[in-house]
């Protein structure tokens, strides 16, 4: 009988499976940008650069002190756009975690046409199975908000980390107590961005703690954003909402519920509704439990 985690991880394999497979379709006709490297939202860049998607990766790594060569776990990985991009500026070896077979195949492809197939590799499983241990820093971003149980994914990843690692995390994370008609936005955000959960801060804090990580650094990376205004989004919302609605009766129509999805995320990130979130959290060198042993007397 299958649990409700299991029935999670078919629907976010097959809600990517069903990207990707739209996304080759605009890469054949001259659409999209890369299908191999999918980048993340844009964010202004608070140096006085241009706006970039992957300005991410940047704020990510400020202020980590890692080592030489790091071993890097990505909790879902997607393409391995992030690895990519980070591998000629910190260096190391990196697995990527994916519930999707084909973003390992095409993230894997792209690694070996750069010359980053040795130090990139990719498995095909959630981030809640097992884990190899000793990664100097664990990351997931815009991912572990499908998480069913974030307590657990957070405690496995905490548990691949070495005493001493990090667990870098961006992601949106709803405020507390919203009103109704917001709750409702939210929820619909939810159900087309498949995102069960989708904790607050202090949810996801209380999750790290709990794991043993000690909270190092934050940062509200909302104001960063580009959220488009309600009157620019109205009418593609509307489109994609009948064509949801159509293709739903064909089993069809996740391009348009990912469209919503991000459309009503940028209302709600506008709203101050949700923020999107950095947080970092340290593996202690003692484990904590430790620490508060007291000492024994000498005979």
């Amino acid at each position: 009988m299958a649990t409700a985690d299991d029935r999670q991880r078919r629907r976010v394999a097959r809600y990517y499976r069903w990207l990707d497979r739209l996304t080759f379709l605009r890469e054949l006709r001259g659409q999209s940008g890369s299908q191999a490297q999918p980048v993340h939202r844009q964010l202004r860049d608070p140096a006085g650069g241009p706006p970039s998607a992957m300005l991410v990766h940047r704020l990510m790594i400020e202020g980590l002190n890692l080592p030489a060569s790091p071993r890097v776990l990505d909790a879902g990985c997607g393409y391995g756009a992030t690895a990519l991009d980070l591998i000629p500026v910190i260096g190391g070896t990196w697995l990527g975690v994916t519930l999707s077979t084909v973003q390992a195949q095409r993230g894997q492809a792209e690694a070996e046409r750069r010359g980053l197939g040795a130090q990139l590799s990719f498995a095909l499983q959630s981030y809640d199975d097992p884990l190899p241990g000793g990664f100097d820093l664990a990351i997931g971003i815009e991912s572990l908000i499908h998480s069913a149980d974030p307590a657990r994914t957070i405690a496995n990843l905490a548990g691949a980390l070495r005493p001493g690692g990090r667990l870098v995390m961006v992601d949106d994370m709803p405020e507390p107590d919203l009103p109704p008609a917001t709750q409702a936005q939210l929820a619909l955000f939810k159900a087309m961005w498949r995102c069960p959960v989708a904790p607050t801060r202090n949810g996801w804090v209380a999750a790290m703690q709990a794991a043993g990580l000690e909270l190092e650094r934050e940062a509200d990376l909302t104001p960063l954003t580009l959220p488009r205004s309600a009157e620019a989004l109205a009418a593609p919302l509307a489109r994609q909402r009948r064509r949801a609605w159509w293709l739903g009766w064909l089993g069809l129509g996740v391009r348009e519920e990912a469209d919503i999805g991000g459309m009503t995320l940028e209302h709600l990130l506008r709203e101050r509704a949700v923020r999107y979130r950095l947080l970092v959290a340290r593996k202690p060198e003692v484990p904590t439990a430790a620490l508060d042993v007291p000492a024994t007397a000498e005979a």
